[in-house]
């Protein structure tokens, strides 16, 4: 009886899992961007669509892992290569959303003081 539920129970979780990666997470990034940017709906505010964003992106990277872990330990083939298939998604956006996202750090400022050197050198003019 309890083979019987866990196989149930592996699946259920399974076909939920794709269920959310494939719908709920991307409506849940669309919805972020209707919010920050405000699409039709007034002025956007980017800092209620942060949480969305946050949340969205746990779930598009957390599920895939997920589903990989449960696939193979339960040896379902099938949900395996889509669960892999969807990390390998996650694992190529990722990184470019976040090159996207964080900039290099400025330039260290220019002295805005004269700067003199041991050996008589400066930087005054």
């Amino acid at each position: 009886m309890w083979r019987d539920f866990g196989d149930v129970a592996a699946a259920v979780l399974l076909a939920v899992g794709a269920v959310v990666w494939l719908i709920v997470v991307p409506l849940m990034f669309l919805l972020g961007a209707l919010t920050a940017y405000g699409i039709g709906l007034g002025p956007g505010n980017p800092a209620a669509a942060s949480a969305t964003f946050t949340w969205a992106s746990w779930l598009g990277a957390g599920i895939p892992v997920l589903g990989v872990v449960v696939s193979a330990t339960t040896r379902r083939r099938g949900w395996t290569w889509f669960y892999g298939v969807c990390l390998a998604v996650v694992a190529v956006v990722a990184p470019v959303r976040w090159a996207q996202t964080h900039h290099a750090p400025p330039p260290p400022p220019e002295p805005t003081h004269c700067v003199e050197r041991s050996g008589g050198e400066s930087d005054c003019p």
